[in-house]
């Protein structure tokens, strides 16, 4: 089954409109958001210090905490993102070593490849699955990597749009700073879920 059943233009309608009501002032945790990513931004390697920290941090922006790391597996962590920073596209095993290591959650190492690499993976949560799928999140599709990957997919499509660009420039200006292509569609899919 998709991702979402909807049409790229049915998207873009909506994700117009969350935009147009999307109000920076009502949004906190917006703050602390370019201080995550100025943080990997700082370092080319990344070692298993700034791992646990950044895992720390992105679990600030959950409503759950952080009861599990796992880190017997930390040369391949260390390996995986690093991968992850210098662009390259993680294979559902890799996901799958992540999500094992950090609470079993695919949503909080979603996040946290994010904050270090934001133009290469998006943000991934219930919110951002309500508005695409139209239904509530259930442990099969929703914890899947699989489904992290089709939704990364689904975002480059939205990229290639025409009106992706309008889009954009908004999300932008409401924002108030320079973000991410994956973090705008992102930020709507979650307003809007």
């Amino acid at each position: 089954m998709p991702l979402t059943l909807k049409n790229n233009n049915e998207v873009f309608k909506q994700i117009f409109e969350i935009a147009n009501q999307f109000d920076k002032e009502q949004e906190n945790y917006l703050i602390a958001y370019s201080h995550f990513l100025n943080y990997f931004k700082k370092t080319d390697v990344l070692t298993l210090d700034d791992i646990v920290i950044g895992i720390s941090f992105t679990y600030s922006w959950m409503p759950t905490i952080l009861k599990k790391i796992d880190l017997t597996a930390a040369d391949d962590l260390i390996k995986i993102f690093n991968k992850a920073k210098q662009g390259h596209q993680l294979t559902v095993p890799e996901l799958q070593t992540l999500k094992s290591a950090f609470n079993n959650s695919l949503v909080g190492v979603s996040k946290l490849l994010h904050f270090i690499h934001p133009e290469h993976y998006a943000i991934w949560d219930s919110r951002v699955f309500r508005f695409l799928s139209g239904n509530e999140p259930h442990n099969f599709a929703f914890k899947r990597p699989e489904t992290y990957l089709e939704y990364l997919t689904l975002l480059d499509e939205l990229k290639n749009e025409a009106v992706f660009e309008s889009f954009y420039r908004l999300m932008q200006d409401k924002v108030g700073y320079q973000i991410s292509a994956y973090r705008a569609l992102e930020l709507a899919f979650f307003k809007g879920g």
